[in-house]
């Protein structure tokens, strides 16, 4: 069942409707087990063009196995509709496919809304059960609410204007469960984040990523129940925080054995897995089986956006069109952001035309199909934004020299944010974290100028920059729990040498490189807010936690392992060393993160209060190579932001000299404020009317100015 409040087609900015209408989406190539207003359900499977026949089997506490026969009605498709009662929400129930040849399979439902087991049966689950209190956001009227149709006639946020916080449900919280995390939905408010990101919660029947889902249509039971979900996106909304639900259209991971026995869903693998059948014989309903999903999410369990998982890797541009188009036509205030991987392929995030809109059901169909035929344009993708990849490399290389084939480089880092205003910017995410070696920026940063590389024992050439970052992690929890400054001389000696480390550095050598990877973090998440349009931090960099974040799955053959080498076994145990809480830290420590958190919650509300940082332009930039400053000047709706960063080590006081914008400014955050544990010495107080004026910035360092006239 697809259905929620959401405005007639026709009449999508009339939001301010006392009673916007409520109404049933009549999708019609819906796949699966869903409910109609009248109460009757539909069954619908899609399988092999050879079977024989089909047959549902519901399964009801405390009576025998019932079993219907479903009708084939196009193309692979099996239909049955069962009579109000026939069945109910929570019975169990399967698909019983018999082949030309003789053999007979049972199998769940691909398109399970609530999946417990694996290679069992599924269940019915009603989505108009759940007592959604979020009228007002979903009809529109709450203009923290963004759309990607947002103007002035509605009043909702634009997608530019996204804060996102980045978080996976299995390690937000010690329980790792939807329950625990909608108890921690106000911490990220009060951070003045405007919308979360939620990892993939497709059903993978253990600790994962999230990114191996089987069951694309049901949350991960590991996680709780769907309505546990539904209540952790309806508490999201009445704090104000949209909601974007990741999905994997590219691959399925190990456990599809059944899926592929079920129908033609399956055709080859890629990097990642194995890899859908959009482009071969029998295609059209994959296509509708993966939007279908997409929908699903928007409509059933309300999220306002889509994060779509590397689309690249779906191989089918015209799934990735008609994905955008449906989207568009049955949610269509519904954002959608590609992680795409192809070095920003314009056409990725050019809008559909004029034409390619339909204004009605019959017109729309007819788009479709001439998408499902191959007979569209593939110039034009119409995703609302990607994520930004080569902004990533260039402003994690200005702070760590290097970083995947990139180098620090002033010029090269002005070039590729200029080209990220409409894109979703970020330092980190769970990639670059997991998927190196599972330590974040700051450990990275501090095994950098350490210069570990270099002092690992017993390295080869693949394995030491991995080593190096696990050692430095060790050597940072010794140091914030407050046990490095309490070790001898020779503890120290022994901890160095169980490290593989030829050099034993000591206690003020670590924490100054600590506190200077503290600073280079604040730089980045500042040079992150000080650019126009979508951001993005992953779950503890508010805060500048170490916890690890590492890759971790298990599958159903009980195995822990992933073909990449990571440094570490992806198993349990990086599942439990990647839980935020498992990173303690002594008292002294804890303020540092305070005073983290305290900047990231300004720098949220330095965006929020500044259009000129969400919806605005950057209409110049200032590059001084040769001492690593880099300004950026924003300008939207009579707001004017300049900000100035220092990728150096040097600091001036009152002596650096750089030309302003014209009008007079004034500093309004500064990252080496005493406020976010910085030396508080190189403030702005007052600035001469000199459009070149000199000024006082500490190293590795933002700050914002505003023009007050």
């Amino acid at each position: 069942m697809l259905n929620t409040d959401f405005m007639e087609k026709t009449d999508i900015y009339n939001i301010n409707k006392e009673n916007a209408p409520c109404i049933y989406d009549s999708w019609e190539n819906h796949l699966g087990a869903y409910f109609m207003e009248d109460g009757k359900i539909v069954f619908k499977l899609f399988t092999f063009n050879d079977v024989k026949s089909v047959k549902l089997e519901i399964k009801i506490p405390g009576e025998e196995i019932k079993s219907y026969n479903m009708n084939l009605k196009k193309n692979g498709i099996w239909e049955i509709v069962l009579e109000k009662g026939a069945a109910n929400h929570s019975d169990r129930y399967r698909f019983v496919i018999e082949y030309k040849n003789g053999e007979i399979i049972k199998v769940k439902d691909p398109c399970s809304m609530h999946q417990e087991a694996y290679f069992k049966w599924s269940k019915i689950y009603n989505h108009s059960l759940f007592n959604w209190t979020d009228k007002n956001w979903t009809c529109y009227k709450d203009k923290r609410r963004i759309s990607r149709l947002s103007d002035a006639r509605n009043a909702l946020s634009p997608v530019k204007s996204l804060s996102i916080y980045e978080m996976h449900i299995g390690t937000f919280t010690k329980e790792g469960t939807f329950k625990a995390a909608t108890e921690q939905l106000k911490y990220i408010a009060d951070l003045n984040f405007n919308a979360i990101e939620i990892m993939p919660v497709e059903n993978t029947y253990s600790f994962n990523w999230g990114y191996d889902g089987v069951d694309k249509y049901a949350p991960n039971h590991t996680y709780g129940h769907p309505d546990d979900l539904k209540e952790l996106i309806n508490t999201a909304h009445g704090l104000g925080l949209n909601v974007i639900m990741d999905i994997v259209p590219n691959h399925l991971g190990p456990d599809i054995a059944e899926l592929n026995k079920t129908g033609p869903y399956i055709e080859g693998t890629n990097c990642f897995g194995y890899k859908f059948n959009f482009e071969k014989e029998c295609s059209d309903s994959v296509r509708d089986f993966i939007t279908g999903a997409a929908l699903n999410w928007l409509i059933n369990y309300h999220c306002d956006g889509l994060r779509v998982d590397m689309t690249k890797f779906m191989c089918s541009d015209y799934t990735m069109k008609q994905l955008v188009a449906e989207v568009n036509y049955h949610v269509p205030h519904a954002f959608l952001i590609a992680e795409d991987g192809r070095d920003n392929d314009p056409r990725v995030t050019k809008p559909l035309t004029e034409e390619e809109v339909k204004e009605n059901n019959t017109s729309h169909n007819t788009f479709i199909e001439k998408i499902k035929k191959n007979k569209v344009s593939l110039s034009n993708l119409g995703f609302d934004s990607e994520w930004d990849f080569l902004f990533h490399k260039q402003i994690a290389a200005s702070v760590l020299g290097s970083w995947d084939c990139r180098i620090k480089n002033i010029n090269n880092l002005d070039y590729s944010l200029r080209a990220a205003q409409e894109r979703v910017k970020y330092a980190m995410s769970h990639d670059e974290i997991g998927n190196i070696d599972g330590t974040r920026l700051v450990t990275k940063i501090v095994a950098n100028l350490l210069k570990l590389t270099k002092n690992m024992c017993y390295c080869g050439p693949s394995e030491v920059c991995q080593k190096a970052a696990h050692a430095a992690q060790k050597i940072l929890n010794e140091l914030v729990t407050g046990r490095l400054e309490k070790m001898s001389e020779q503890e120290r000696q022994d901890f160095f040498t169980s490290l593989e480390i030829k050099e034993v550095f000591t206690v003020q050598e670590i924490y100054y490189a600590y506190l200077s990877a503290i600073k280079m973090h604040k730089l980045v998440l500042g040079k992150v807010y000080s650019i126009p349009g979508p951001k993005m931090v992953f779950q503890g960099d508010e805060s500048a936690n170490l916890a690890y974040f590492k890759f971790f799955r298990k599958v159903s053959t009980g195995k822990e392992t992933y073909l990449l080498d990571k440094g570490y076994e992806p198993g349990i145990s990086a599942f439990y060393d990647s839980k935020l809480c498992t990173f303690n830290t002594c008292t002294d420590y804890e303020k540092i993160n305070f005073s983290i958190k305290e900047y990231m919650k300004d720098l949220n509300i330095l965006c929020k209060e500044n259009t000129s940082l969400q919806t605005g332009t950057i209409d110049k930039t200032v590059t001084h190579e040769l001492s690593d400053i880099h300004a950026i000047y924003t300008n939207g709706n009579n707001n004017e932001i300049f900000s100035i960063s220092n990728f150096s080590k040097q600091s001036y006081y009152k002596n650096y000299g750089i030309l302003f914008p014209k009008g007079q400014w004034r500093e309004v955050l500064n990252s080496d404020d005493e406020k976010y544990f910085g030396s508080g010495k190189y403030h702005n107080e007052e600035l001469s009317k000199d459009p070149y004026k000199y000024i006082s910035i500490s190293s590795y360092s933002i700050i914002f100015f505003k023009r007050i006239d």
